[in-house]
């Protein structure tokens, strides 16, 4: 059942993400049928018939006698239960073009038995007839290897920066413009006719197959080869990356032609990824991934898509992430690429943060890719870079983490290959697209590991199939088996290249040599024999082993072959000519398998008895055994970097070991039967193993190898104290393991470990101007740092217990500390000496700013201020309903505020004690306090999440927060108190305006918040979360300025979706303006031309968004008037601009709106496997 809906133009409906309506979709576009309708001969009478024929035929101004009417109607009567596509076969019969192709042809209209792909095939034979094949060719494989349609004017470019369109349809001249003729394309779309279908995407007018089966049918006849549909989608994708927007050259050297520079200019029209300020280009953000990934060029599908910060923003903002996660799930269904995955895997950690607010998407990007750039290809840390640069110029505040406590780690397994008839030794091409294993009934099975499809079967061997390799330049697959023979199949073609038959008993391994000129054999008859590749002639045959040849392997320059065998011994070989070097015979035990290491440095084998041994390939002697398995080895691979070995035994399981440390990483438990081979990918990102019918596909890179334990940012234990220096460009942290580390707090990288304690640390601080650190410990010790001397330099043990609080006073020369006993001393930095000692309740402790003061109490409903000059108590304060829960100094030192259980906050003079103001607003216990710098605000936080800021003049409640929902840990200002900071527990973090009462920042530490520590500047922050070891520390860029009337709600409200809206993403300058687009003699041209200039282009392709832009600096913002050229017609489009975050806009005018279909090719040999965009499609009568 198809559904209509009728909607307004003004409504834009983005298709659901629902899994089930999309499997509808998809099982819907599958079905080769237009369109299920209660049609049967039942249900139609042949009257009805007639006319409907009858007035078909008028249309087309075609007359037919009454008997003939009624021969045809008996016709179609009669076939409509049989053929369910009959009057679409009627509609496209009863055309003028199919009528001329009859009349050239000199046949009459027949519909006995016809086929739907006859009619196409005069359609097609018609227009190749009046145009030629290869100018039909071009038009029909760009109209058939859109996503989901073209525009007119697209085709029309894309068309003009062909060079062999021009080449082919001007055998003599070339003309002055290289442009496509427009009259030639309105003359083919003439003829086409009911082939094609018009729709609207994007408020244009574009065009496509009318029914999926002409589509296949297209790509049946003209895109069969590989390379000519990649040539199709890299010329689209060029389009959209306006390649040649300045100018192609067109050369032909057959006939004298060299055109180039400014006269080589196609005047395409311009595809930036935003039009203007306010309107993205859907056109290329919906075209331009399909393109690149069909194209084969996945370099380029990264640089400017998947790994392109500003592309993904703008899917994120103006799509939406679960639109774009559904293009990452077609492109791994095509694609296997390590670097794919893990921004997939990023984008799918963080889509419930950024699909509600996209400013989010730069921050959690640099969160999770920070440690881990360094271990992927360029593209990822350009994707890093470009993330940052973007954090720096996007104009409004936004938290960027210069740290990371957070890394994405793909899921280990990537897929699983179902092989039916077993998979035993395997060889992946170089890209890890495709892999081949051998089966149990003797053939090599070639599988697309990201589309799990069978490919391509090579059979040949009669037994069992010992060994296969690719030829390092992926021309040749060779295989030996125990039928004696040696088989070369071309991967071109697929054929049998050669079979060679050099051995007289079982082939039982094999080696290609790295120049691709020799295969290395060794058989059951002790012999080793070197062949050439191309012809087989045998180069050395030599047979020193006693028993039979398990294993060859040669070195990476080809100098030196090792073998292995049964006999126990492991020789090592010149390879040219083959004379023997040495022999390793320290082995007790027969060996079953070896390889050596890619650095030429290890030989490892494995031997009867379960033992992996490792050995010097250069000097032969003992090195070390791989120990933690116990089960018979069945398979070894080591990775590229020499780093890890991989043994695969018969009880299912995979061991990784650290070669060079022989340590047991990891055992890979995913197989449920014995591992038949390992093969580990050149790049070290995935490992292949193959087990009784599967073959698995891990991720290896992080899961195994990790990442150097450098100290950067973590330690193995738990953070558990935390400081930062009053400029805020250091931190200190200490952890539970003893170990205080300091950080730079301008770039995060950790800088050194200072001090080693015992027991946990339970305090740390940083002087003034860093010249020491202090640490306190559970070990009841305080250890002081000269951070310039590099040394320890006092240890203060006067304590007997846990150390609870440090402060460093104002005169940066004594020290406060106090212990969980009670006991408060202070005592000289430099020389740990003691100066006094009190015996005070001081559970919960504070100094005042200007070392005068302390506020201390036992945690209940009392704080007492006493003078540190002489100990004197100034006065006890109470909450009289409560504990004391938090409280906070001036910086002038002449006020304190606390905050307590009992909902209040109290406002208190700190040389009187006297209670000033009490604020009262909040419903739950008061949780965190602070004043600002200049003393006229005050801020707030309860337990239930709700943040106040007052005014500290007369206590009124000026702004309220009511984002965070679970208890506020910290509150505090910047140092101009313009900007407030409000941090929860559940990790979420917000900047405001003190002025407006306006959100500036956010950012979501995806863990719980234990503390956080805001630098006086407000610029820097460093934070404890929970269940990491990491310090987490961000800092806040473009702080609004501190004059608050130049704070502007643009800068609160992020991305508004209102009409207008800015844009995350800021537009580049465009190479030409709108005028250089259209040709500059156009009304010197024919007037076959100038018949095209309104009939080109339908109308409503005149509102496209791009013409606004183009032609903005030539009018005022709400005038209107239009520019018309040779062969464009252009009128502006109406102000009201479609907002942003609406998906695709996609309506259909003629035909059915069914999606796009499969190649007739295996989508597995070239990454061709069309996938319709989940769109919302609407038709309407033509």
């Amino acid at each position: 059942v198809y559904v209509i809906l009728s909607v307004s133009r003004s409504v834009h409906l983005s298709a659901s993400y629902d899994v089930q309506i999309r499997e509808i979709i998809e099982r819907i576009e599958k079905e080769n049928c237009l369109i299920e309708l209660p049609f049967t001969s039942e249900t139609i009478n042949m009257q009805d018939l007639t006319l409907y024929i009858k007035s078909e035929l008028n249309s087309i101004q075609r007359n037919m006698n009454d008997s003939a009417l009624q021969v045809l109607s008996k016709c179609i009567y009669q076939q409509i239960d049989k053929q369910t596509q009959i009057f679409y076969i009627l509609r496209l019969v009863l055309n003028q073009s199919y009528f001329s192709y009859l009349s050239q042809q000199r046949k009459q209209l027949n519909l006995t038995n016809i086929s739907i792909d006859e009619i196409l095939n005069a359609y097609i034979d018609h227009c190749e007839q009046k145009f030629g094949r290869k100018i039909c060719s071009f038009i029909f494989n760009y109209i058939s290897s859109s996503q989901s349609a073209i525009a007119e004017i697209e085709l029309l470019d894309i068309l003009s920066c062909n060079n062999e369109f021009f080449l082919e349809y001007c055998q003599k001249d070339l003309p002055k413009h290289l442009r496509f003729p427009p009259s030639l394309w309105i003359a083919v779309k003439y003829i086409l006719g009911p082939l094609l279908s018009e729709r609207y995407f994007d408020l244009k007018v574009v065009l496509c197959w009318s029914h999926s089966f002409i589509r296949r049918h297209m790509k049946q006849r003209y895109l069969k080869k590989v390379e000519d549909i990649r040539i199709a989608h890299r010329d689209i994708a060029n389009y959209f990356l306006e390649a040649f927007i300045e100018s192609k050259p067109l050369v032909d050297m057959n006939r004298n032609l060299q055109i180039r520079g400014d006269s080589g200019r196609r005047f395409i029209l311009q595809q930036p990824l935003l039009y203007s300020e306010i309107a993205y280009n859907y056109r290329r953000l919906g075209e331009l991934w399909y393109q690149l990934m069909h194209s084969g060029d996945i370099d380029r599908l990264k640089e400017y898509t998947l790994c392109c910060f500003e592309y993904l923003l703008s899917k994120v903002h103006g799509l939406s992430v679960e639109q774009l996660l559904w293009e990452f799930d077609i492109i791994c269904s095509n694609i296997l690429d390590a670097d794919v995955l893990v921004v997939q895997t990023t984008i799918k950690n963080i889509a419930n943060i950024i699909s509600n607010n996209p400013m989010l998407f730069a921050g959690e990007v640099i969160l999770r890719l920070k440690n881990i750039k360094n271990r992927y290809s360029e593209h990822i840390e350009s994707l890093y870079n470009q993330a940052y640069e973007w954090c720096e110029a996007c104009g409004v505040p936004v938290f960027v983490p210069i740290s990371s406590w957070i890394s994405t780690v793909p899921s280990m397994t990537i897929t699983i290959l179902p092989c039916i008839d077993g998979a035993f030794k395997i060889a992946p091409t170089t890209f890890n697209q495709h892999v081949f294993c051998t089966t149990r009934i003797n053939e090599i099975a070639m599988y697309h590991i990201p589309s799990k499809k069978l490919v391509k079967k090579f059979s040949g061997h009669s037994e069992l199939i010992t060994s296969l390799q690719l030829t390092y330049n992926s021309r040749f697959l060779v295989t030996a088996s125990i039928d004696r023979t040696i088989k070369l199949f071309n991967l071109s073609s697929g054929d049998l290249e050669n079979t060679y038959t050099v051995h007289q008993d079982e082939i039982l391994c094999m080696t290609l040599s790295h120049s691709n000129e020799q295969i290395v054999t060794g058989s059951r008859d002790r012999s080793i024999i070197v062949l050439r590749l191309e012809t087989g002639e045998i180069e050395y045959s030599v047979e020193q082993h006693t028993d039979a040849v398990i294993a060859v392997a040669l070195t990476q320059d080809d100098g030196i072959l090792v073998s292995a065998s049964r006999d126990k011994t492991i020789k090592r070989w010149t390879f040219r000519g083959m004379q023997l070097l040495d022999v390793i015979d320290t082995i007790i035990s027969p060996i079953q398998h070896m390889i050596i290491s890619t650095d030429d440095t290890f030989v490892i084998a494995a031997c009867d008895d379960t033992s992996v041994q490792v050995k010097s390939l250069v000097t032969g002697s003992d090195i070390h055994n791989l120990e933690g398995h116990s089960s018979e080895v069945t398979s070894l691979s080591v990775s590229h970097d020499s780093m890890c070995c991989y043994v695969g035994c018969s009880n299912s399981h995979v061991y990784v070991y650290n070669l060079r440390s022989r340590l047991l990483l990891r055992v890979l438990t995913h197989h449920t039967s014995s591992v038949h081979d390992l093969y580990v990918s050149v790049d070290d990102y995935f490992l292949f193993s193959a087990a009784e019918d599967a073959i698995h596909v891990l991720n290896v890179k992080q899961q195994f190898n990790g990442f150097p334990g450098d100290g950067s940012s973590s330690s193995s234990k738990a953070i558990t104290a935390l400081s930062i220096s009053r400029e805020g460009d250091v931190a200190i942290a200490g952890s539970s393991a003893g170990v205080v580390r300091l950080f730079n707090l301008i770039d995060g990288e950790f800088t050194e470990q200072i001090v080693d304690h015992r027991a946990p640390v339970t305090q740390v601080a940083l002087s003034h101007s860093y010249l020491f650190s202090l640490s306190g410990s559970r070990d009841t010790t305080v250890k002081v740092y000269d951070n310039e001397m590099g040394e320890i330099v006092a240890e203060f043990t006067e304590h007997s217990a846990p150390i609870s609080h440090l402060r460093i006073l104002e005169d940066n020369r004594k020290i406060l500390s106090s212990d969980e006993q009670n006991y408060i001393k202070t005592w000289w930095a430099n020389t740990g000496e003691l100066i006094d000692s009190y015996n005070v309740p001081c559970k919960m402790l504070a100094v005042s700013p200007d070392g005068k003061y302390v506020v201390s109490g036992n945690g209940d409903n009392i704080l007492k201020i006493w003078s540190l000059d002489d100990a004197r108590v100034v006065r006890s304060i109470d909450h009289t309903e409560g504990k004391i829960t938090c409280l906070a100094f001036r910086a002038d030192s002449q006020y304190l505020i606390t905050g307590g259980e009992d909902y209040s906050c109290k406002l208190w003079e700190l040389s009187s004690g006297k209670l000033t103001q009490v604020l009262v607003e909040h419903e739950q216990c008061v949780t965190a306090v602070a004043i600002s710098e200049d003393g006229k605000h005050v801020l707030t936080g309860d337990k239930s999440g709700q943040a106040i800021i007052w005014s500290f003049k007369d206590g009124a409640a000026v702004h309220k927060v009511t984002i965070h929902k679970t208890v506020i840990v910290s509150v505090s200002f910047a140092t101009d108190s313009n900007v407030a900071i409000i941090a929860s527990q559940d990790g979420l973090l917000s900047a405001w305006s003190t002025v407006a009462g306006a959100q500036l920042a956010i950012f979501y530490f995806s863990q719980n918040l234990i503390k956080l520590l805001v630098s006086q500047s407000g610029a820097r922050y460093a934070a404890i979360v929970k269940n990491t070891s990491c310090v987490a520390m961000l800092s806040l860029f473009n702080i609004p300025f501190s004059d608050g009337s130049r704070m502007t709600q643009c800068q609160s409200q992020v991305f508004p979706e209102i009409i207008g809206a800015m844009l995350p993403v800021k537009p580049k300058p465009l190479l030409y303006p709108k005028d250089s687009t259209i040709l500059t003699n156009s009304r010197e041209n024919s007037k076959i031309d100038q018949l095209g200039g309104d009939t080109l282009l339908p109308d409503p392709m005149s509102k496209s968004q791009s013409k606004e832009f183009f032609k903005k600096k030539q009018r005022g913002p709400n005038k209107r008037n239009s520019t018309t050229g040779l062969s464009v017609s252009i009128a502006n489009p109406a102000v009201n601009i479609v907002p942003p975050n609406k998906g695709y806009h996609m309506y259909s005018s003629r035909g059915s709106a069914t999606g796009l279909i499969g190649s007739s090719e295996d989508p597995a040999l070239a990454v061709i496997n069309p996938h319709s965009s989940p769109t919302i499609h609407q038709t309407k009568e033509k």
